[in-house]
């Protein structure tokens, strides 16, 4: 069953001869509680189309389908609601509120929405992610690895239908961006999570399920020999 839907997706940045095309008539499926990567160079794009099924940018032409809901027929307001909602966010920079405890950083979208966490789930999640004994903490006391477990958690602390991670581990050394990835993994596995995750690395990308590749806005596959194949 796929849980997102992304059918003829363009978007152009820019005017004339400076226009850079970003997508250019992308179409793709995501299977419901899988791990998908998608790898590209720099201004390849997938950071857009991220945007895109994150609700966080329109199209030029398209349609964006996620968990049964078409984003092109929602007013700002309810796609703020579908973003709170029905969408986790990771990035690169943990985008963490420094004056509040890890605790408090990964209710607050909760909070915004005025809703309680389920307490075995909450309990669950920051054992699994190694935060139970740094609820407490600040941001600021934690090493990258801990903020971006912290971050983990704040997204997946509204049990989204979907999980979208850009460049997750860019500003982590080896050893904890491998923790990191095994974290963003063992949470797709635990709670049939779907993730949909950017990065530049093929060995983080082998991780996953399935491999995808953006190259001037357009979709590439890996199949199962060493070579890329093009499935549009």
């Amino acid at each position: 069953m796929d849980i997102v839907t992304v059918q003829h997706l363009y978007k152009t940045f820019g005017k004339g001869e400076s226009a850079v095309h970003a997508l250019n008539g992308i179409d793709l499926a995501i299977e419901k509680g899988k791990f998908t990567a998608v790898i590209g160079a720099s201004g390849s794009g997938k950071t857009t189309l991220l945007n895109m099924i994150g609700g966080l940018d329109t199209p030029d032409k398209g349609e964006v389908i996620v968990d049964g809901i078409r984003l092109s027929g929602l007013k700002e307001k309810e796609l703020a609601v579908f973003r709170r909602s029905k969408v986790g966010f990771v990035y690169q920079s943990f985008n963490l509120v420094p004056t509040l405890t890890v605790r408090e950083n990964i209710l607050f979208p909760l909070s915004l929405a005025g809703s309680s966490p389920e307490p075995d789930f909450y309990s669950e999640m920051i054992e699994l992610l190694h935060l139970k004994d740094r609820q407490n903490a600040y941001p600021q006391e934690l090493s990258g690895g801990g903020q971006q477990r912290v971050a983990i958690a704040r997204a997946l602390i509204a049990k989204p239908a979907l999980l979208l991670a850009d460049e997750p581990t860019g500003n982590l050394d080896s050893k904890n961006g491998q923790n990191v990835l095994g974290l963003l993994k063992l949470s797709v596995e635990t709670w049939h999570q779907t993730l949909v995750m950017n990065t530049h690395n093929l060995e983080i990308a082998q991780m996953a399920d399935r491999i995808i590749r953006i190259e001037d806005g357009r979709i590439y596959e890996q199949e199962d020999g060493p070579c890329w194949q093009i499935t549009t």
